[in-house]
């Protein structure tokens, strides 16, 4: 291509116009000369529409958020010296390879960012895939029941339930209020519907919930003292006939358990052995009474 005269300009002076970063008395300098030199004023204004296609193009891409991982890299990147570059590539001129060199460097930095966004994209879809492809098919596959995956007893499990759930701010899923449909749902999810009334030993319900069994759910009932102490009475089947023990743990939680109706109940809380041992008396004889004909 043949280099039009510039006179007495150099050739960065155009570049400079057309990236804007001349000061007042520069520039009128450079329109000046453009005025009486056509085919300058001609490649000036390709290099213009140049920079314009190319900001349309890649303007939405600046705009973006760069990932945490991104900009802490480009934090590590010295900062460049001398003239800022606009980032359009000017054609037709010899003579301005460096300057081309040192935006294309800027090009293919973006492009390596880009590329590494999107393989860090792809690798997090590719994770969550396969977390989710665990997850279902664990829930498909059946799997016994082995000392190392389920605690030990119906008293191990009762305590799990209790200190999962007495203290939260929402312990029960159906509160007392609406004990005819507490009691359809647990014969539903448990195949137990009698709620015993411990009231007489100072334990007013607060209400029940399903919560994890061995080989199938356990049901949960949470009573309150007035003191703001709770009670749970933990519940799940069982094939066991009918017996009785009581076990003190050492964290001051009480808990009774007993066998009946093929359920194990097992009624803990913060109180003394005795007044524990009253209220499962109570609430067994309950039980036992509901499940005669």
């Amino acid at each position: 291509m043949t280099t039009p005269p510039t006179g007495f300009l150099e050739e960065a002076d155009l570049h400079a116009f057309v990236d804007g970063i001349l000061d007042p008395d520069q520039r009128r300098r450079v329109e000046e000369h453009l005025a009486q030199h056509p085919e300058d004023a001609a490649l000036v204004e390709s290099w213009q529409r140049q920079n314009a296609a190319i900001r349309a193009v890649y303007e939405p891409i600046l705009r973006e958020i760069p990932a945490p991982s991104l900009r802490s890299a480009a934090a590590q990147v010295a900062a460049p010296s001398g003239t800022i570059e606009s980032g359009a590539t000017h054609w037709g001129r010899p003579g301005v390879l460096p300057r081309v060199r040192r935006r294309e460097d800027i090009l293919a930095q973006q492009r390596r960012q880009a590329i590494f966004a999107s393989v860090l994209a792809v690798l997090s879809v590719a994770a969550v895939a396969a977390l989710a492809t665990f997850i279902f098919a664990g829930r498909g596959e059946h799997r016994p029941i082995t000392a190392a995956s389920a605690p030990q007893g119906y008293v191990a499990r009762a305590g799990l339930t209790y200190a999962t759930y007495v203290s939260d701010q929402h312990p029960v899923e159906i509160d007392a209020s609406r004990l005819e449909e507490l009691s359809s749902w647990l014969k539903a999810r448990v195949g137990f519907y009698k709620v015993p009334d411990l009231s007489q030993q100072g334990m007013r319900l607060i209400g029940g919930r399903v919560a994890p069994g061995v080989a199938a759910p356990a049901g949960f009932l949470i009573y309150e003292r007035p003191d703001g102490g709770r009670v749970g009475l933990y519940f799940e089947r069982s094939v066991a006939t009918i017996s009785q023990q009581a076990s003190k743990s050492g964290s001051g939680v009480t808990a009774i358990e007993w066998r009946t109706a093929d359920f194990a109940f097992v009624l803990i809380g913060p109180l003394s052995l005795d007044l524990m041992q009253v209220a499962a008396e109570k609430a067994a004889a309950q039980i036992i009474g509901a499940s005669q004909p």
